[in-house]
């Protein structure tokens, strides 16, 4: 008799949750393996891609979006200062 199943019958049962135990947790071994591999490549790729887009257009990606958000920044100070004044 099995471990799960308490009955001769039910051995057929239990292998073949077994089997689907194993298939399972090697499954998402390979899932977690590829997944990494893919999160670095995309970085990778990533990293590359604005390095290029920084050396076609001369323009720095980090410098433009830390203005764009001082810009937020002081957009709402002053609507703030404006509805504090009137």
């Amino acid at each position: 008799m099995g471990r799960i199943f308490k009955t001769p019958e039910d051995d057929s049962t239990e292998a073949t949750l077994r089997a689907l135990h194993t298939q399972n947790t090697l499954d998402n071994y390979y899932e977690k393996g590829i997944g990494w591999i893919r999160t670095i490549l995309f970085t990778i790729l990533g990293m590359m891609f604005v390095s290029l887009w920084e050396n076609i257009t001369g323009e720095s990606l980090w410098v433009n979006t830390v203005e764009w958000f001082w810009n937020k920044v002081e957009d709402f100070g002053n609507w703030v200062l404006g509805w504090l004044d009137g």
